[in-house]
């Protein structure tokens, strides 16, 4: 074989080798046996509270359909679909760039970034956060109080209140015609890792407006009124600020309210 033929050769193998870079893009899906009293509500909070908590940014969350996006040292980016059911989700590649992508493979970076994602999703299902675990960090930890309204805000603008529900804090005005239903409360806990204490309040915060929307809902209540924070012994109250317990590694809200109907 002459060096010319040589190169050739080794060229071609190059080539070769250059188009079997990445692997096949993984498409997680996950069905749950209808025995387990799934809802729609429960894996929708399920799906962002992991995709949260993994630092990806939930650009819409309408029923049955929610849609992310990541990025990673400003080089790296992914965007995902995830179609779900009450008893399934399913994590599907939308975009992407600085990953390699082509012709269905992908650097194995974006595969793990997905297997995290439906490994989180699995464990919020399986255990929701205990009311207990999160007033307790009261006896160690200073609460903070954040901007109740932008919270609302933020929830809204990302699809997970769809202003059906009205929520008052305790001590705001309220309408003339109410019918009070019962007594609702809500908590939610999300990790702190490389956000602020503020982000991941609201991120809690979100979260905890969607379980609170989703019960008002279920009694055919249109307002949640007289929010506060709830401790262990006592209810702390602020007419434009929510609490929340800030801690090295998690952040928690514990929200108690009334379900109301408004005429």
């Amino acid at each position: 074989m002459t060096l010319s033929q040589r190169i050739v050769a080794l060229f071609a193998v190059a080539v070769a080798l250059g188009g079997c870079t990445g692997n096949p893009v993984y498409t997680a899906k996950e069905h749950f046996p209808s025995d387990r009293g799934l809802t729609n509500d429960r894996m929708s909070r399920a799906i962002v509270t992991a995709l949260i908590e993994r630092q990806w940014v939930v650009q819409s969350a309408r029923p049955g359909m929610i849609k992310a996006a990541v990025t990673v040292r400003d080089k790296h980016h992914a965007e995902i679909d995830i179609p779900y059911t009450s008893n399934s989700f399913e994590i599907d590649y939308r975009d992407s760039r600085g990953l390699d992508y082509q012709d269905g493979r992908i650097h194995g970076t974006y595969n793990r970034w997905i297997t995290y994602l439906r490994d989180d999703v699995i464990q919020q299902l399986a255990a929701d956060p205990d009311r207990d675990q999160l007033v307790a960090l009261q006896n160690a930890y200073e609460p903070t109080f954040q901007n109740f309204r932008e919270g609302v805000k933020r929830a809204t603008e990302i699809g997970l209140l769809d202003g059906s529900v009205k929520f008052y804090l305790a001590g705001e005005a309220l309408p003339a015609n109410v019918s009070k239903l019962n007594t609702v409360s809500s908590s939610r806990i999300t990790h702190n890792e490389e956000v602020s204490d503020e982000d991941a309040c609201f991120w809690a915060l979100q979260s905890t407006l969607a379980t609170l929307q989703s019960k008002a809902k279920k009694a055919g209540a249109n307002a949640v009124i007289n929010i506060a924070g709830a401790g262990k012994r006592d209810l702390s109250s602020d007419s434009g600020s929510y609490q929340c317990l800030p801690k090295v590694q998690v952040s928690g809200v514990v929200l108690r309210g009334e379900l109301v109907r408004i005429e």
